[in-house]
């Protein structure tokens, strides 16, 4: 009997615990007035060839990795230059009803953004660009992404090079449907470009 139970207790925890992720916005959120965002990461880059009319992934199981080298030797420069400089989040402050003071990660930098909320939605707007903040766990965290797009280059010395173009939000959207987005607004203008997607979090 008791045998019995322990296996209808663990197949119960095995069916909670694979319960998928909710894959849309939450609803019913408060707002704190301030969040610390510990958890940082970005995904690995994809390039894509956007010449033909249905745009190409290209991976050689090389050229999908230099841009987050590049990243990473780049950034143990002091200061850390833009737009790695901007990729990961500190604090999020929420100054009054329209205002939010969003300080980057491991400096002293501030940007202060206009923000209007939507529920668990939050746009945040400034002449420098825009973020955009999902609300999670009611309202108790919030999490932050947002793809950086670079226009991929091959030097002479056959060294894949990436020049930063934009930070784009994309609430929901896969790397396809951005990379279509882009190429309808930037037609002929690229060749390849390179996408990562950068991940701010109160937690894991």
């Amino acid at each position: 009997m008791k045998t019995k139970i322990l296996i209808i207790s663990l197949a119960l925890i095995t069916a909670v615990s694979c319960d998928p992720e909710p894959t849309g916005p939450e609803s019913d959120c408060h707002l704190l007035p301030i969040y610390k965002l510990e958890y940082h990461a970005i995904d690995a880059p994809k390039v894509f060839d956007i010449r033909p009319d249905s745009p190409i992934e290209i991976s050689n199981g090389l050229i999908e990795y230099e841009l987050f080298y590049q990243w990473f030797f780049l950034h143990d420069d002091i200061p850390t230059p833009y737009p790695y400089s901007e990729y990961f989040i500190d604090t999020i402050e929420f100054l009054d009803e329209t205002m939010v003071d969003v300080k980057v990660f491991e400096s002293d930098f501030h940007r202060i953004y206009d923000f209007r909320r939507d529920d668990c939605q939050i746009e945040l707007e400034s002449p420098e660009g825009k973020r955009h903040l999902e609300l999670t766990n009611s309202g108790d965290e919030v999490s932050e992404q947002r793809f950086a797009i670079y226009d991929h280059k091959m030097s002479t010395l056959n060294m894949d090079t990436f020049l930063f173009i934009e930070f784009r939000t994309g609430d929901f959207i896969s790397y396809e449907e951005l990379i279509k987005q882009f190429v309808m607004e930037n037609p002929g203008q690229y060749d390849t470009i390179s996408i990562e997607l950068v991940h701010n979090k109160t937690k894991e």
